[in-house]
């Protein structure tokens, strides 16, 4: 997945044991666990 400059991303909320996340990318709802999470590179 990639997202060009400026693109909103929104937590949409974390479950009940803090793992994974839903965030809202570019109208898609996608979980995260933190361990992916980790992996994701910001230039």
């Amino acid at each position: 997945m990639g997202l060009t400059f400026d693109t909103p991303v929104e937590c949409l909320g974390v479950s009940p044991l803090g793992d994974p996340a839903a965030y809202r990318i570019r109208g898609a709802v996608i979980a995260i666990r933190r361990a992916d999470s980790r992996q994701i590179l910001v230039y």
